[in-house]
């Protein structure tokens, strides 16, 4: 991961050549990558996938591996909550490749932790939730694969358990968590989705007074879910990133400063980790020296260069996708530009910004030209 040009490079080259529906589209873009992309500049030209194209409906998902079907392991899924999940073909090689890329945010998402309470199943069960074999292979959650990478602490509590066919949260084992470390100033993390966190507060909110954990609780989210659903779970209203940390800490008794979000989608494997800013009342997120984010034009799709500039977020990788054609990726989410090179609020260098939302039916209208790929292959 030192020279992520050239990485990227031999990446776009190697999915043009493996991966069809890829070739197709390159082609009708005249773009060829071993021609094309000589400098960084060439980046911005690297044709996208939407991400509406690995959905199950649209029924071409196996055509977006740049390997034979026989030879991945599983089918990872994402959590959908529209009932039409995205369907991404690995092997393990990519998996690990993830669980690398983990080890680098290491000090950020585990610092000095000694207790974990998550909003999460065991990974296991995550993993294998209303599995199905498609084309000889399983579907996973990919959401359980990479919890299945992340190494929590000895002890961890997992308060989402498998009843049936469901997932329910254990509200009481998290009541009991936060009482017995009231007061306590221990170093501590309470990890999971955005909207059970949320739901889990505004219930006990109900029935018992706030705790103090104190300064060395870190609260680290993922998965979205501030649209007000997530998976099968749906309080039909929307969260802002203000509500919710002001909401969780107040109750908690832990510093604003102390949320960290991640956003990661099924289709890539370059998660971003965002810090939470009391003045900007949002997270801001870091671009990884290991991938790169272009923000596009919701109507051109050309791309933009300013702060306070939003529009598609498409991710480029040159890690863990050499059995899909992950390399680049636009998703129907909204960014803002905070900065192309340093953090305004920490000093970190790196190109900045924030996660406004998903924006629902104008990917597939704002991208034709990788749509047609549908009707060729």
């Amino acid at each position: 991961m030192n020279n992520f040009f050239q990485d990227l490079k031999e990446n776009v080259i190697n999915q043009y050549k493996q991966c069809q529906a890829y070739k197709l589209l390159c082609d009708s873009q005249g773009f060829n990558p071993s021609i094309n992309l000589n400098t960084e500049k060439d980046i911005e030209n690297i044709p996208f996938i939407a991400t509406t194209l690995f959905k199950k409906s649209a029924d071409i998902f196996k055509h977006l591996l740049r390997v034979p079907v026989e030879t991945i392991e599983k089918w990872t899924v994402s959590s959908s909550t529209s009932g039409d999940p995205s369907m991404v073909g690995r092997r393990r090689q990519e998996l690990m490749q993830i669980g690398e890329i983990n080890e680098r945010d290491k000090e950020i998402t585990r610092p000095y932790i000694v207790q974990e309470c998550v909003f999460y199943p065991e990974p296991e069960v995550m993993r294998k939730h209303k599995s199905e074999m498609i084309l000889g292979r399983p579907t996973e959650s990919y959401m359980g694969n990479l919890l299945d990478l992340f190494e929590f602490k000895e002890g961890t509590i997992f308060l989402v358990k498998e009843e049936d066919e469901d997932l329910t949260i254990d509200i009481d084992k998290f009541k009991n968590f936060i009482i017995k470390h009231d007061q306590l100033e221990e170093h501590l993390a309470i990890r999971g989705s955005t909207l059970l966190i949320f739901n889990a507060i505004k219930e006990l909110e109900e029935t018992m007074r706030p705790v103090k954990l104190g300064k060395n609780v870190l609260v680290h989210t993922g998965g979205g879910g501030w649209e007000g659903k997530k998976g099968n779970i749906s309080t039909g209203i929307a969260i802002t990133r203000q509500e919710f940390v002001e909401t969780v800490a107040s109750f908690l008794g832990i510093p604003e400063e102390n949320f960290i979000d991640g956003y990661s989608f099924t289709e890539n494997t370059c998660g971003i980790l965002g810090h939470y800013s009391k003045e900007y009342k949002d997270y801001l997120f870091h671009v990884p020296k290991w991938g790169k984010v272009i923000i596009r034009d919701i109507k051109t799709l050309k791309p933009l260069y300013n702060p306070g500039d939003r529009g598609f977020v498409q991710i480029l990788n040159a890690y863990g996708t050499d059995s899909f054609a992950g390399a680049s990726i636009l998703v129907d989410d909204i960014a803002e530009i905070v900065s192309m090179d340093q953090c305004p609020d920490c000093n970190k260098y790196a190109m900045t910004i924030k996660v406004i939302g998903r924006v629902k039916g104008a990917e597939a209208k704002g991208c034709g030209a990788t749509l047609n790929v549908r009707s060729e292959i």
